[in-house]
């Protein structure tokens, strides 16, 4: 299979628990978003970059026969929450306060600057998630415990880190990336190799969503 360009799908079972991570072609942004597939519910973190693909993962979302309790936005690069407004504007949405004031006031810029290079293939305005989540605390989804921390100042300035203790799961996006990263343009090394430290140095995860 050419990996390069095309949709790649894994799911990892969990004795009853499903993570099921769908990472678009490279062309596309090498997105990776995830389903968190409990007894009776959906849990998605982020939702793609362009439209195709967003709607395409929408499309398996819904294949899965579920409800979607939630849609977590990693962070605030566009390539993460583009795919709200085009394929789970439907859906509630969370994520860090910090994280949604920067997509409100810095998603129509992103859109103004994308369009000329992607046209149709973008949303023509953004979705801002209507829920905040507080770091340092935690809750219960559908049976699945879900705790929540802030990295700041390393690929971006705040990123949502979920913990998932049973699971021995952690949802990292893009504090961590496989092979290659497509942006490194905050320039924040040390406080960024720092996280990765401190996440390396974690007990009890050794199942890492990038």
């Amino acid at each position: 299979m050419d990996r390069i360009n095309s949709t790649t799908l894994v799911i990892k079972d969990f004795q009853g628990v499903k993570i099921h991570s769908f990472i678009s072609p490279y062309p596309y942004a090498a997105n990776a978003t995830h389903v968190i597939e409990t007894a009776r519910e959906l849990v998605v973190v982020d939702t793609q970059f362009l439209n195709p693909m967003a709607q395409a993962f929408r499309a398996y979302v819904d294949s899965l026969g579920k409800p979607v309790n939630r849609v977590f936005i990693s962070h605030g690069h566009p390539d993460h929450y583009f795919g709200l407004a085009s394929a789970f504007s439907d859906c509630k949405a969370y994520s860090l306060a910090g994280v949604n004031q920067i997509i409100a006031e810095w998603g129509p810029q992103m859109i103004k600057n994308q369009k000329p290079t992607f046209g149709d293939l973008i949303p023509d305005a953004v979705l801002v998630p209507q829920h905040n989540v507080v770091p340092g605390t935690s809750e219960v989804i559908d049976g699945l415990t879900y705790e929540y921390e802030v990295v700041e100042g390393a690929e971006s300035e705040a990123q949502l880190l979920i913990k998932l203790p049973e699971l021995g799961t952690v949802i990292a996006q893009d504090l961590v990336y496989s092979g290659v990263h497509i942006w490194l343009g905050m320039g924040w090394f040390e406080k960024w190799t720092a996280e990765l430290q401190w996440l390396a140095d974690t007990d009890g995860y050794d199942y890492i969503l990038a």
